[in-house]
């Protein structure tokens, strides 16, 4: 009757045919296909990278046979059939592996033909997909026939191979993609409101404004009525996707908010990925994984949150995140905030990726993505420099991974004009005593989200039509659905607005905060007594996975899959799709010109209609009448359960003794049937052995049964999972739980010095010095930056400065840029674009919302002159040099460190006098504060 186990007993029995016949020779080579970057098309070359330059984590990707594709389409189909006997029998990663998997004798042949090559061996992968291995840049080209070269994009070195790879033919037959060989990384989604007094949807005692909070999202989607019979999703699990190290501990931000939304029951866990580096913060990346962490804890407040996340190494990203998400089963709901338009992702990226995205869907996995923030033009914040050119910028474009069949894409809405004004109304009660937490009354109207202006650039929901994925035999029934042959976005859409309304959020990311600010320091207020608020499709994707965790409980399962085929069955019956979808008919997610790339009105689509548009999808939902109408599962009569693991461990030394208590706890309605079967234990994906059997409790604790388990640490530095799966029984349904421990140390150690050249800057202009780190101990991380000026004299100085954050490995050079007096005023078109398409928001007045003083803009400037940007995300920058208006307002005070002492709409457009300064450029690992140098540079101008 267990899904979990029946479905995986008959292909453990399977071995997967060998396809490599022989030793694999070097007599004939084959190219393979699309493996080169789109992203260096323009670029700047200068060249090869040095031969002896390590390259680590070098991921070799299988590809399936056509009939294990075919075999794995036909399982995916019937896993989502309710007629079929294999609806919703999921895979285990073993029995994944076991039937879809590369044969051993490929893989032996392969780690032979690699070791050939000089490369040292890492991991081959749970799913038998891929091998891991490491070596210099002079062995890469020898074995994938192509050199390393670096490249500046957008003012910023990166590297990646200079044309597509070659293998010997034999395995280049095999092969879908060579992965770690360039160091680009995707970007979030989330945006940043125009000023920092937007009308917030959070109603506050002092002008009856409002702010948007999880518990408004509960009475705005119907939630409510489902988790009072159900629940919070206690026993599920959801994890987050992210490329930064994110504070997670009782004094952080996101504990903040979950003692302010009652999610203290749900349990954050960090996992980081194997390999990807040490812990490093990413600025801009952190804040959206706060985000994410804060809204998918927010609705499902009883579930269990990973935070799947990479270190800092610059070839890891967060599609290794979520890979490894996958890999190693942790949740059966995944979202991910981040996204890149079609033309820069290269087929074999495309294709290891959707060979992922199906293991998710025959796991029981269900994927959802944000569909993106630039409307129907997915490719308008990347620029002509190195990136892709005007015409690709205006084409119509989606975004990857929300492209994929076997992803859930969710696109935004807002709410109509005129229901979130100030005060009391129809909709938000007022605020009598205090803040209130939870305002909303009804459902508001929606309508597509579109906040398009001159300031804000393109900011719309993500939609469209894929070029690389065909259309889904389920996408269709609906009406609305145009004719074509490729895959349609969004699916649904929910609120995403920035300013109709914005989120509440903290974080504690300086790249989004304003220079002098702080967030969620006294509760949900910051300094000054100010919320930190943002929008974007970033809170609509953890907000529905939110929600599926509570559908997974709802249903007594462990998986939905794949769920888009039920999404269109449902929403294609009239009754249903009128009770559960929210049918969006008004507005549009085409860009407005004049605006960013937008030449005219008619570059882009697309508008709101009946049925489903490439503007809202199916629309937005009624989550308790979505999950009324669900098809129920064949465990919906058995008792959910919980399994709960007691003295799990955040560390251990290697070799060390690890034990842990786990208990089965029987969730509603609550029953004295005792709990009854065995758990099976896995560590790193490796089962432990035999199943231990369970022992009940006793009277004093009717239904709970319990057993231990005891373990060795492993040897390995870095994150370990331990799994245990309650395989269930008659009466109760299988539940998992999963905890992360780390041995040894994942912070940097080590050291840096720094050196730099002085700096000479005329009046009202700005110049630039090259700034050089240099590791010593064996230093690796992400640094940070900070900078003081001092003089001998009564002359302040009046300036700003941009220095990106890097990541370092080996001797590693940063450009710092200091502007002076008018240098630093500007109308900051490409700054103003470049931080709405990285994660961005502003602070939110309590006070009256007519009357602030600082925008966007500004407050740009404040994040210029911290500094904080990411070497490894920020390639998307205009060249510095050349687009002085990147150069934001800010006044650097004599003496001060960091950041200056605020900015205004109208910055100083005086003349520095002529003078002879002291600076000291400070730079600080992102984590481990304790690693910092210092130098000092004399800045003259005049």
């Amino acid at each position: 009757m267990v899904a979990l186990f029946f479905c995986s007993l008959p292909v453990f029995a399977q071995h997967p045919t060998p396809r490599l016949n022989g030793t694999i020779h070097e007599t004939a080579r084959l190219a393979l296909a699309g493996s080169s970057s789109p992203q260096t098309r323009a670029a700047q070359d200068l060249g090869e990278l040095s031969p002896g330059t390590p390259v680590a984590g070098i991921t070799l990707v299988f590809k399936r046979s056509p009939e294990q594709e075919s075999a794995l389409k036909d399982l995916l189909n019937v896993q989502q059939d309710p007629a079929s006997p294999q609806y919703r029998h999921w895979l285990t990663p073993e029995a994944f592996a076991a039937r879809f998997g590369i044969a051993d004798q490929d893989i032996a042949m392969t780690q032979a033909w690699l070791t050939e090559q000089g490369f040292h061996l890492g991991r081959v992968s749970r799913a038998r997909d891929r091998i891991t291995f490491s070596g210099t840049a002079a062995q890469v080209q020898s074995a994938f026939g192509t050199p390393l070269h670096h490249y500046v994009v957008q003012g910023e070195r990166h590297f990646a191979p200079s044309s597509d790879l070659t293998l010997p033919a034999e395995l280049a037959a095999i092969t879908s993609a060579v992965l770690h060989l360039e160091d680009f990384r995707p970007r979030p989604n989330v945006k940043t409101p125009a000023r920092i007094h937007l009308d917030p949807n959070y109603t506050t005692l002092s002008t009856q404004t409002h702010y948007l909070s999880p518990f408004d999202i509960d009475t705005m989607y119907d939630l409510n009525p489902l988790v009072a019979s159900v629940g919070y999703g206690k026993g599920q699990g959801i994890a987050v996707v992210g490329q930064s190290y994110v504070n997670t501990s009782a004094s952080s931000g996101i504990n903040t908010f979950k003692v302010e939304f009652s999610a203290l029951n749900a349990s954050l866990t960090p996992v980081l990925v194997p390999g990807s580096g040490v812990d490093a913060i990413s600025p801009g990346d952190e804040g959206e994984s706060e985000i994410d962490l804060e809204y998918a804890s927010g609705i499902a407040n009883s579930a269990n949150i990973f935070l799947v996340y990479v270190g800092d190494s610059s070839t890891y990203s967060v599609f290794d995140s979520l890979s490894f998400a996958i890999e190693e089963n942790i949740a059966p709901v995944i979202t991910i905030s981040y996204g890149e338009c079609e033309s820069l992702i290269s087929q074999s990226f495309f294709e290891q990726g959707n060979q992922v995205f199906e293991q998710a869907g025959a796991q029981g996995q269900t994927i959802v993505a944000s569909s993106g923030d630039t409307g129907s033009t997915a490719c308008s914040p990347y620029t002509a420099a190195g990136e892709a050119t005007l015409a690709e910028q205006q084409a119509l474009a989606v975004n990857y991974p929300a492209d994929s069949p076997y992803v859930t894409a969710v696109g935004g809405t807002q709410m109509a004009a005129g229901t979130y004004t100030a005060g009391a109304s129809t909709y938000w009660a007022s605020a009598t005593n205090f803040d209130n937490l939870s305002s909303l009354l009804s459902y508001v109207p929606e309508v597509v989200w579109n906040e398009n202006t001159a300031e804000r650039d393109i900011v719309a929901g993500g939609g469209g039509t894929s070029t690389y994925f065909t259309r889904p035999t389920w996408q269709t029934g609906v009406p609305g659905i145009p004719s074509g042959a490729f895959r349609l976005v969004p699916d649904i859409s929910l609120q995403s607005s920035i300013q109709a309304p914005g989120y509440v959020i903290c974080t504690s990311d300086s790249y989004l905060l304003d220079s002098q600010a702080q967030s969620c320091t006294n509760g949900l207020e910051g300094s000054s007594g100010q919320y930190t608020t943002a929008g974007g499709t970033s809170f609509a994707a953890p907000i529905f996975a939110g929600f599926l965790a509570i559908l997974n409980q709802a249903q007594h399962t462990t998986g939905l899959g794949n769920i888009n085929p039920t999404l269109y069955k449902l929403a294609a019956n009239s009754n249903t799709y009128a009770t559960a979808f929210h049918d969006i008919t008004s507005g549009t997610n085409a860009c407005t010109a004049g605006i960013g790339t937008c030449a005219s009105a008619g570059e882009s689509s697309y508008a709101a209609t009946t049925g489903y548009d490439e503007a809202t999808g199916l629309g937005s939902v009624d989550f308790n009448a979505l999950a009324t109408a669900w098809p129920a599962s064949a465990t919906a009569s058995l008792t959910n359960t919980e399994t709960i693991l007691v003295g799990s461990p955040n560390s251990a030394s290697p070799g060390t003794p690890v034990g842990v208590v786990i208990y089965i706890f029987p969730l509603i309605p609550i029953q004295t049937v005792t709990a009854s079967g065995s758990v099976s234990i896995l560590i790193d994906g490796v089962s432990t052995g035999a199943p231990l059997a369970l022992t009940p409790l006793g009277t004093a604790n009717p239904g709970e049964a319990t057993t231990s388990y005891n373990f060795t640490a492993p040897e390995t530095t870095g994150s370990h999972l331990v799994t245990v799966n309650y395989l269930g029984d008659s009466v109760h349904a299988p539940s998992t739980a999963t905890f992360s421990f780390l041995v040894g140390d994942a912070y940097a150690s080590g050291g840096l010095t720094l050196s730099a050249a002085n700096l000479t800057v005329a009046n009202n202009s700005s110049s630039s010095t090259v700034v050089t780190v240099t590791p010593t101990s064996g230093y690796h991380g992400q640094v940070v930056w900070s900078l003081s000026a001092t003089t001998t004299g009564t002359t302040a100085l009046s300036g700003c400065y941009v220095i990106d954050s890097v990541a370092v490995s080996a001797v590693t050079t940063a450009k710092l840029v200091f502007g002076t007096g008018t240098a630093c005023n500007s109308a900051l078109p490409a700054a103003r674009r470049t931080l709405r398409v990285l994660p961005s928001h502003a602070l939110n007045a309590k006070q009256d919302p007519t009357h602030g003083t600082i925008v966007a803009i500004a407050m740009s400037g404040g994040l210029v002159l911290c500094g904080l940007f990411s070497g490894r995300r920020r390639r998307r920058l205009p060249v510095l040099l050349s687009l002085l208006s990147l150069l934001s307002a800010a006044v650097l005070a004599i003496g001060l460190s960091g950041c200056g002492s605020g900015a205004s709409t109208s910055a100083s457009s005086s003349s520095t006098t002529p003078a002879t300064y002291t600076l000291t450029l400070t730079a600080t690992d992102s984590v481990n504060t304790s690693i910092a140098a210092t130098t000092p540079l004399t800045l003259t101008v005049n």
